[in-house]
């Protein structure tokens, strides 16, 4: 196996099912690629006369400590998640087996467990990470998909302008390292103003906003559970709003409440629901929640409720809380089609001038 860094998505997962071939998988296939139902690609292969399905999520940054595995989605249940990515420490390694994920890294680090099927592979490649970053010199940010690149966004899109990256970190709780990448890619791009040296200004909402959800999406950053509410949708949102916990909905809902609030009409019925909660187990009890792959109840978590992009109350014949509105919007960009268009409709309902 390969112990050099190797980078792009592609490339590593071909090297992941070229590992997968080297232990004996036969009939490797990738089902499908770049995000679809939230995963990079869904792996297939033949061990023996067992047929196992991995769902490959690629980390070109990976994680480097136990906070930040601890980050990562909840294993579900007849999941196998394996994280994908150049190299992936001991430690990191021992987290990631802890919390019930498979792994495989560039140096031929590799864990593949799985209950049912039974499969087992385990291998060992460097300890060491052959290429480390220098911190000293951050990496140029490539794209926004990330979680911390999305609160940077929507705080923007929201007030159209920030004082400093210094402020806009401030204001998001997001590393300043973090804020000034983003910054930097915004202006490379054309997405900000010139005020020559002066304050953040954005130059066109919808733009940044369509910009943002060429990489990000609910599902493919935030990478909610789903699950099937055994009470029906509207008693298991009314007991949610009841329960006292902090959550905020997104997605149809909450921009068909956005509309009403402007008195206009949805241009599609709200179905599903998409939620952000700082407390996954919390929202599935109060809504009695069932794992179901392909449940219409997505629950992501989420550390920026309590942080001024949080959410909005809406008081009326019910309360629900929202995410907010340019939130919103990007959740529905980055979901294409149908979604996209109500997406861009309720872009364009938000104020465009300049916010504080």
């Amino acid at each position: 196996m390969r112990n050099v860094r190797v980078s792009g998505t592609s490339t590593l997962i071909d090297g992941f099912t070229a590992a997968l071939e080297s232990v004996g998988a036969g009939s490797v296939v990738v089902e499908r690629q770049t995000g679809s139902n939230g995963v990079d690609a869904e792996v297939r292969g033949q061990f023996g006369s067992v047929s196992l399905v991995l769902d490959a999520e690629v980390k070109l940054t990976p994680p480097r400590a136990r906070a930040e595995v601890g980050a990562l989605p909840s294993v579900q249940p007849g999941s196998v998640p394996v994280i994908v990515a150049p190299f992936l420490s001991p430690a990191v390694r021992d987290e990631l087996a802890r919390a019930g994920w498979s792994y495989w890294d560039a140096t031929g680090n590799m864990r593949i467990s799985s209950d049912d099927p039974a499969v087992w592979i385990d291998r060992v490649g460097a300890s060491r990470d052959p290429e480390p970053r220098n911190d000293a010199q951050p990496q140029r940010l490539r794209s926004l998909k990330g979680k911390a690149a999305s609160q940077v966004i929507a705080r923007l899109l929201s007030t159209r302008r920030e004082a400093s990256v210094r402020e806009l970190s401030r204001e998001t709780g997001t590393g300043l390292g973090t804020v000034s990448r983003v910054v930097e890619l915004l202006r490379e791009e054309g997405l900000l103003e010139d005020t020559k040296g002066g304050p953040i200004v954005v130059a066109n909402q919808l733009e940044l906003a369509q910009r943002w959800a060429r990489d990000y999406g609910f599902e493919t950053t935030f990478k909610p559970a789903r699950y099937f509410s055994v009470l029906g949708e509207e008693i298991a949102l009314d007991r949610l709003q009841r329960s006292g916990l902090t959550y905020a909905l997104t997605g149809t809902r909450a921009a068909a409440i956005e509309f009403e609030t402007r008195g206009l009409v949805a241009p599609l019925p709200a179905s599903g629901i998409w939620l952000y909660t700082d407390n996954v187990p919390g929202v599935e009890r109060a809504m009695d929640l069932a794992p179901d792959r392909r449940g219409n109840v997505l629950v992501a978590r989420c550390d920026f409720l309590t942080s001024d992009e949080g959410f909005s109350t809406i008081s009326g014949r019910e309360t629900r809380k929202i995410a907010r509105a340019w939130r919103i919007v990007g959740d529905l960009l980055g979901a294409g089609g149908r979604l996209a268009a109500v997406g861009e409709k309720l872009a364009a309902t938000q104020p465009r001038g300049v916010t504080v």
